[in-house]
Parts: C-alpha cells; sequence; structure tokens
C-alpha cells in the first residue's frame, strides 16, 4: 500500500489507540496537518506552549493508562523538555514527536534546524529519528514498546518535514502488542527473594510499608492491604504514591517523607526495624535526603521495583525484588495465606492515636479567621466539598504541601496528581488539562502558587475554548515561597530574587473569559467553592495566603527553624 509519511504516522497511532495529542502548530509540521484534517479520530489539543503540551500528555497518561502523546515543531522543539523530563524521572510513559527541518539540513544552518536527538537522548529512555516514511511504522511500534516496558518514561521521535510528504510502499501497518497501554507486563519477583521478604516482615516487630508512585501506577492498592493486614504492619505512601490505599484505612499512616510527611507519620520510619519500599525510588523527597529511614544503621530494607537499578539505589538491601508491584504482593500474601505464616509487628497499635494528634494540629487553623487565609483552612474546606468524580493536580508550592499532608484522600485510587519527581513550577495549570481531557465527567482542582503562574496563563485561554471542567487555585503572596523559605530556614540568609510585583489573577482570568473569584474573606471559602463546583467550566479562584517565611509548611529541616523564631509550623 502506497501511502504518506504523515498518513502512515496518523494511521500507526490510530492503531495504538492514541485519541489526542497535545501540541502547537508550525511550519515543519504542516504536511503532517494537511492529512490530519482528514482524521477526525484523533483530536489535536491546541496549546500555547510546547512546555505545556508535554505536562499535558504527561497527567493524560498518569490519570488514563494509556501513553500520552505531545507534539512540537521545530522552532519549539527544545520547548518540552520539563515536561519530557518529568515524565522521565517520574516513570510516565509518553512519547514526544518533534517535526524538524530536512535531515542534514540543520548542518546548513536552516532557520529552526538542531540536533534534536543529542537533546533529548539525554533524558529520554531512547530519541528516535525516522529518515524515510517506511521506517515510521516500525519506528511508531518501538516507541511505544520503549514507552511502557520494564520501568516506563519518555520517548522522543524526531521527524524532518519532508517524511511527512514522502510517499512509501508499506505493509507492515500494525501495532505493538502492547496497544500503548500500562502497566504492560506484570512480572513477579525471584521466588528466592519473595522467601527472604516474607520471612523478614513475618519477624520484625515495627516493620514500615512506604508505598511510592510505581505502587500507584501498578494499581496495586487491594494487594497492600491484603499483605499489610496480614501481618498487622503500617502503610505510608510518599506524595507521588497517594491514594494507593485511603488514608481512612487503620493502618494508613498517611504521607511520610519530606513533601507532605508529617512528623506524626515519620515517627513511624525512625522506630522502624524494617522498610517495605514498594514502588519507590527512595528519591531524596520521599526520604527527607535518605533521614527517613537512615542510610547508614538505619532499619533492614525491602525493595520491590519493576527496575532493578531502582531498588537497590540508595539503601543497603536486604531484599531485591524486582517485578511488578501487584503481581509480586499478591503472589506473597497468597503464599503467607497457604503457609499460615504470623506476624510479630507491634506498632500499629500506636497509629489510630498517631493519627488522631494529626488532625488534632489542623484543627484550629480550620476555624482561623485571620486574613490571608490560612492555607489549612483552604485545603480542609476543599477536602469536605470535593465531588465524588474529582481530581486534585499541584506543583511545588504552598498549595502542595499543606493539601498533601491535609487534604485526607478517602478513596483508594490516583486522585492527587503531582510533580513531584522532578518539580518543575508551571505543572499544575496545564496538567489539569490533560487530566480533564482523559476524565471530562470529573471535576478537576489545579492547585498552584502565582509564582508559578506566570510560567504559562496563556493555558486560561485553553480551559476558555475548549470549556474544561477545571477549577484553578492560585494561592498568592507574591513570591516565590519555597525559594524564600528555604533562603531563611536553611541558609539563614537575607533574600534574593524571590519577591515579585502584585498581580490581579482574577482579573487576568476574567480576560481570558474565565469566570474567577477573590476570597477576602475566610467565611465566604466555602460559599465560593460550591458555588465555582457548580459551575460548569473553567474557574479561577485567587487566594490570599501567607509565604513560608510567616507560616511554615510541614518540611522536616525547617521545623527547627520555625521553632527558634517563634514561627507556627505544622510538622
Amino acid at each position: 500500500m502506497k501511502m504518506t509519511g504523515a498518513q502512515i504516522f496518523l494511521h500507526m497511532l490510530k492503531l495504538h489507540e492514541v485519541r489526542y495529542i497535545f501540541g502547537l502548530p508550525g511550519e515543519t509540521t504542516l504536511g503532517c496537518y494537511k492529512e490530519w484534517l482528514k482524521c477526525p479520530d484523533i483530536r489535536h489539543i491546541l496549546t500555547h506552549d510546547e512546555r505545556s503540551a508535554a505536562f499535558m500528555a504527561e497527567a493524560y497518561a498518569k490519570v488514563s493508562g494509556k501513553v500520552g502523546v505531545s507534539e512540537a515543531p521545530s522552532p519549539g522543539g527544545g520547548h518540552p523538555v520539563p515536561g519530557v523530563i518529568e515524565s522521565f524521572t517520574g516513570s510516565v510513559p509518553t512519547v514526544c514527536f518533534t517535526s524538524d527541518v530536512p535531515y542534514n539540513n540543520d548542518k546548513r544552518n536552516m532557520l529552526s534546524g538542531f540536533d534534536q536527538n543529542r537533546l533529548y537522548s539525554a533524558i529520554t529512555k531512547e530519541s528516535l529519528l525516522a529518515t524515510k516514511a517506511k521506517d515510521l511504522p516500525f519506528l511508531i511500534r518501538r516507541a511505544f514498546r520503549v514507552a511502557v516496558s520494564g520501568r516506563p518514561g519518555a520517548v522522543h521521535m524526531r521527524i524532518p518535514m519532508d517524511v511527512y510528504e514522502e510517499e512509501a510502499e508499506v505493509n507492515d501497518l500494525y501495532p505493538d502488542p502492547c496497544m500503548a497501554r500500562w502497566p504492560y507486563q506484570r512480572p513477579v519477583a525471584d521466588l528466592r527473594e519473595i522467601e527472604k521478604a516474607i520471612s523478614m516482615l513475618a519477624s520484625a516487630k515495627r516493620p514500615v510499608i512506604v508505598c511510592g508512585q510505581g505502587a500507584l501506577a501498578s494499581d496495586a492498592g487491594d494487594e497492600v492491604i491484603a499483605l499489610a493486614e496480614e501481618f498487622d504492619i503500617p502503610v505510608g505512601c510518599t506524595m507521588t504514591g497517594k491514594g494507593t490505599i485511603s488514608e481512612l484505612h487503620p493502618l494508613s499512616i498517611r504521607l511520610i517523607g519530606a513533601r507532605g510527611g508529617t512528623s506524626w507519620s515519620n515517627r513511624f520510619l525512625q522506630t522502624a526495624d524494617l522498610v517495605f519500599f514498594i514502588g519507590s525510588n527512595t528519591d531524596s523527597a520521599g526520604t527527607d535526603g535518605w533521614k527517613l529511614p537512615s542510610d547508614t544503621g538505619g532499619p533492614k530494607i525491602i525493595s520491590l521495583n519493576i527496575d532493578g537499578i531502582d531498588a537497590a539505589n540508595n539503601y543497603p538491601t536486604d531484599a531485591v525484588l524486582v517485578g511488578d508491584a501487584k503481581a509480586t504482593i499478591r503472589y506473597m500474601t497468597e503464599k503467607i495465606k497457604k503457609s499460615g505464616i504470623k506476624g510479630s509487628a507491634e506498632n500499629s497499635s500506636e497509629i489510630a492515636a498517631s493519627m488522631r494528634e494529626l488532625d488534632k494540629a489542623a484543627a484550629a487553623p480550620c476555624i482561623c479567621p485571620d486574613m490571608p487565609v490560612h492555607p489549612i483552612r483552604f485545603v480542609k474546606e476543599l477536602e469536605s466539598l470535593l465531588p465524588e468524580k474529582s481530581f486534585v493536580v499541584v506543583e511545588p508550592s504552598m498549595a502542595s504541601i499543606f493539601s498533601a499532608a491535609f487534604l485526607v484522600q478517602k478513596e483508594q485510587r490516583r486522585m492527587f496528581i503531582s510533580n513531584y519527581t522532578n518539580g518543575a513550577l508551571g505543572y499544575s495549570l496545564p496538567a489539569a488539562v490533560g487530566v480533564a481531557t482523559a476524565h471530562p465527567e470529573s471535576t478537576v482542582f489545579a492547585m498552584g502558587g502565582d509564582g508559578s503562574f506566570h510560567f504559562n496563563c496563556g493555558e486560561l485561554e485553553t480551559y476558555s475554548r475548549l470549556g474544561l471542567n477545571i477549577k484553578m487555585i492560585v494561592f498568592c503572596n507574591n513570591v516565590f515561597g519555597w525559594i524564600k523559605g528555604e533562603t531563611q530556614h536553611v541558609y539563614h540568609s537575607d533574600f534574593f530574587a524571590t519577591n515579585f510585583g502584585k498581580v490581579d489573577y482574577a482579573g487576568v482570568a476574567s480576560a481570558f473569559g474565565v469566570k474567577s473569584y477573590k476570597i477576602d474573606d475566610p467565611d465566604n471559602i466555602a460559599s465560593i467553592l460550591k458555588e465555582a463546583i457548580n459551575r460548569k467550566g473553567p474557574v479561577l479562584i485567587e487566594v490570599p495566603v501567607p509565604d513560608e517565611t510567616e507560616i511554615v509548611p510541614p518540611v522536616p529541616r525547617w521545623s527547627e527553624s520555625a521553632k527558634k523564631n517563634g514561627l507556627p509550623c505544622f510538622y
């Protein structure tokens, strides 16, 4: 069959169940767009920045179980980088297609041409180059298979403009067996390591299970609960694993670590004699710089990860389980039940009292009448009003840390979306588009800071044009608050490059056609949230809050400074 490169490209994406592509037009992609007009099955979501498109694709992949796809033209070929890095480091399968000038014309200094593969090879699982239209079926199959196989992640593919227009005879138009869905395969870990892990869990007096994003991505919640209940083990989650189990479960110690973890939860890691990491890459945020637990002289460690490299990366590990979380834990639990092994855990009796103390810490802020708004008050009022079908998208900000710690997730599912693997600003506003595209029946709350809002506020036009049911909440204090907090609490220095001018964020949203509100009295929070939720379509709510030097969020290494300076701290 003779087809153009553009026809082959679109046909192969349809075979891989791609229904949405997030992107931005450019001259080097026009040959593809000409054919795209005849392909209504794949919807193009027009963005205002290629960076936004990559963030949208990453968030779409997280909540859809499919590979997220973005596209960018040659002049913006480097712009998707922050979103691609988040996908790569966060183990989220995406494919970023970039068009380009004809191959080797960058060497002739053709406008906008550059060596894209050299850039993307450092931040993806693989960066592919198509130089002939006839190679597109094979390369596209490979791109999707690489994205979902083993440890999922980002893949890049560069398609020069002339390849889209070239005609080729092709006879291999079929999809990869992965069909662009993830998890792709569910291997069970080595049986000898499983035996060792079971023995260790059974004999531990103070074991703790820690669920990272891999546990959530594997949908291993039921299996984690079954294992925890067999041995009566407390279960904590990192911020990226939030939702693996319900935070109302009696064995849940909620969030742990340095991003959303509190002293009432982290104390279980401080006193643990064994920690079982499930789908966690044991990064600095989830372990408070490898102090929770300590990486020297600490508890025994079991690690279960789809990637053998991350399974024993940062800790001396006593049992290394390389496999899918859901499949491996199910096998472990079945084996435990058949053998009748009993556990020795003693620390679960401390959970209820600790969680009561955590809730008690939020009680006074919940009725705080002060302006600016106490962030805990806003978070708890939002929690009480969340619709049944809803998502909360956050990014590094005052909003994210307080919501991670104090917004109790009652359901067991991926509801809380964050980019705390790489942590670039400018995430929540575009990522909410990816979530809303995948789940148009849901209400999506995007929570970010005003510093981040400036990165890509143009996507409010995308909200308005598409009529997305997104409620953008801007915590504003006219400062890059995290940097200001770090400067004060860790470096004990004068501030440098932190503060910026006041902006009418509600006014900006209105100019884009988005209904907007300003909270000028804490007693109006509930009524404004109710009105925003009941209104179909996009809304922006401007919430003035103190900065991190005035009310200190639950960040372990900031707590000592807060106490020394008499500042309210919620760690």
